[in-house]
C-alpha cells in the first residue's frame, strides 16, 4: 500500500474509534474443489450443504461466480489479489507472488487489522509468498488418503476464541472436498448409493484413468459423484460448527464473511476426470456467498462475477480502498441492480497440458469463447441454450466470435502489473508428493 494510501486506511479507523464504531471483521473461507452445482443454494436437490443454504439464507448468493484458473495455485492468487493470472504472474507452481503485488493481508495489516491465515495446501504455503502480511500464518499439510476432517476447524476455532485485537482478517482454505473423495461412514452412508463396482474415489485411481488404464461406466461415474458429494456433506458441518462458533463469540453482527472455492472438479462431463486441464462450467463456476455488514439479507446477485472482485468488494465492505491496480469490480456497487449485461470475465491456463498456460476464455452474458493460444483453436458455447457445453457453433455465429475475440485480445494485450517471481525447482520429495495429490 503506497504512503497516501495507508494513511487513509489509518484515518477510517481513528474516526471508527472516536465514534465508538468497531470497524468490520473479515472471515474468509476457500474450499479447495467445490463446484457450485452441488450445493443445495445453486440447485442441487440432494441434502449436500444445509448449513452453507442456512448461512445464503442470512446474506447475498452470486448468482454466477467464475474462477479465474481451473486449479488452486493461480486461482487462489486471484482471490487474494483482485488480478487475472496474467496480471498477478502467479502461473505455474514454479512462480510465486511478486514482491511487487500487494496481498489482501498486507493491505489489511497495513490498515490495522490482526491477521491470521491457516491454509491446506503447498500451493498456499509460504514458497508462493502468500505469508506476506499475516501476522499468524499455519499450513496444514494436505493428504491424498485422508478421511476425517482436516485440522483447520479446530485450529480455526482456537484462533478465534485467543484473538483479542479487533478488527482482524482470518483466511481459512479446507482441502476436506479434494480428491480422494472419502468421508467418514456416517455421510457415506447418507449419500452413497449401492455400488459394487471398482470405482473408489482416490486420485491414484482418477489419475490412471486420465492415462487410459480404467474405464468408469455409469455406475461408477454416479459412485464418483456420491463420494464427491458425501464430503461436501461432511465440509459442510465444519462450516456450520465455524458460524456457530462466530454466534458463541458475539461476533456476527461485525464480521463480514465470504464463502467461495478456486475451482470445481470434472465427472467425465467432457470424459475428463480431476481439474486442471479445461475451462469447462463444472471446472471454473464456483459459488460466491457473503454474509455481514453491509450486504442485503435473503438476495441473489444476478450477472457475472469472478473471483477478482473479492478483493475490491470486501475492502469496500470494510471502508477501505482498493489498490490501484485491480482488475475485479466491488460487487457492493451491484447489489440493487445487479451486474451489467454486457460486463465480460475472463479465464485462463491449464497446467496439465504438454503446452503449459495454453487456455484463454471469455464469457459475456449466456456467450463463451474459449482459445487455445497454441494452435488457434476457438469453440463458441451459447450457455443459455447449451449449459453442458456440448455444441460448438464458432462456425455458424462468427460475428459473436469477432467481438467476443475482440474482447479477449484485448485483454491478453495488457501488461503484467510485475515481472513473474520465478522460483527454486521442486525436489524430488515435492515431486511424489504432488504427483499422490494429482497435480503432476
Amino acid at each position: 500500500m503506497n504512503r497516501l494510501g495507508s494513511c487513509v486506511a489509518v484515518l477510517s479507523f481513528v474516526l471508527a474509534a472516536c465514534t465508538g464504531e468497531a470497524p468490520p471483521n473479515l472471515l474468509l473461507v476457500s474450499i479447495d474443489t467445490l463446484r457450485a452445482d452441488k450445493l443445495e443454494v445453486y440447485g442441487q436437490r440432494r441434502p449436500t450443504s444445509p448449513a452453507i443454504a442456512a448461512f445464503a439464507a442470512q446474506g447475498l448468493v452470486v448468482e454466477t461466480a467464475l474462477s479465474t484458473s481451473p486449479w488452486t495455485l493461480p486461482a487462489h492468487a486471484s482471490l487474494l489479489t483482485g488480478l487475472y493470472p496474467s496480471r498477478h504472474g502467479v502461473r505455474s507452481m514454479l512462480h510465486g507472488l511478486p514482491a511487487a503485488v500487494e496481498p489482501l493481508a498486507e493491505r489489511l495489516a497495513a490498515a490495522g487489522y490482526h491477521t491470521g491465515a491457516i491454509v491446506n495446501s503447498r500451493y498456499l504455503a509460504n514458497r508462493y509468498g502468500w505469508h506476506r502480511g499475516f501476522d499468524a500464518f499455519e499450513h496444514v499439510p494436505e493428504t491424498a488418503g485422508r478421511i476425517a476432517p482436516t485440522e483447520v476447524h479446530g485450529k480455526a476455532v482456537a484462533w478465534l476464541e485467543a484473538v483479542r485485537e479487533r478488527p482482524f482478517f482470518l483466511f481459512l482454505h479446507y482441502y476436506d472436498v479434494h480428491s480422494d473423495y472419502r468421508s467418514l461412514p456416517r455421510y457415506e452412508r447418507e449419500l452413497v448409493r449401492r455400488y459394487k463396482g471398482p470405482v473408489n474415489g482416490s486420485t491414484k485411481q482418477l489419475l490412471r484413468y486420465e492415462r487410459g488404464e480404467v474405464v468408469f461406466d455409469n455406475q461408477g461415474k454416479r459412485n464418483l459423484v456420491d463420494r464427491y458429494v458425501a464430503g461436501i456433506r461432511q465440509m459442510d458441518d465444519g462450516v456450520g460448527a465455524l458460524l456457530a462458533k462466530l454466534d458463541e463469540l458475539g461476533l456476527v453482527e461485525n464480521t463480514l464473511v465470504v464463502l467461495t472455492s478456486d475451482h470445481g472438479e470434472e465427472f467425465l462431463e467432457h470424459d475428463g476426470v480431476l481439474h486442471g486441464r479445461t475451462l469447462h462450467e463444472e471446472v471454473v463456476r464456483v459459488p460466491l456467498i457473503l454474509r455481514g455488514p453491509g450486504v442485503p439479507i435473503g438476495q441473489e446477485l444476478g450477472g457475472l462475477a469472478s473471483l477478482v472482485d473479492v478483493v475490491p468488494t470486501v475492502l469496500s465492505l470494510l471502508g477501505l480502498p482498493a489498490p490501484a491496480e485491480v482488475d475485479g469490480v466491488d460487487l457492493s456497487q451491484y447489489f440493487t441492480a445487479g451486474l451489467p449485461a454486457e460486463r465480460s470475465v475472463f479465464s485462463e491456463a491449464d497446467h496439465k497440458n504438454e503446452r503449459n498456460d495454453a487456455l484463454r476464455g471469455i464469457r459475456r452474458g449466456d456467450w463463451k469463447l474459449v482459445l487455445d493460444r497454441f494452435n488457434g483453436e476457438l469453440a463458441l458455447y451459447d450457455l443459455a441454450a447449451d449449459p453442458g457445453e456440448r455444441d460448438d457453433v464458432s462456425e455458424r455465429r462468427p460475428e459473436v466470435v469477432r467481438e467476443l475475440r475482440a474482447g479477449l485480445d484485448a485483454f491478453m494485450a495488457r501488461p503484467a502489473v510485475a515481472e513473474s517471481r520465478v522460483l527454486d525447482g521442486l525436489q524430488p520429495r515435492e515431486l511424489e508428493q504432488l504427483r499422490a495429490l494429482g497435480y503432476l
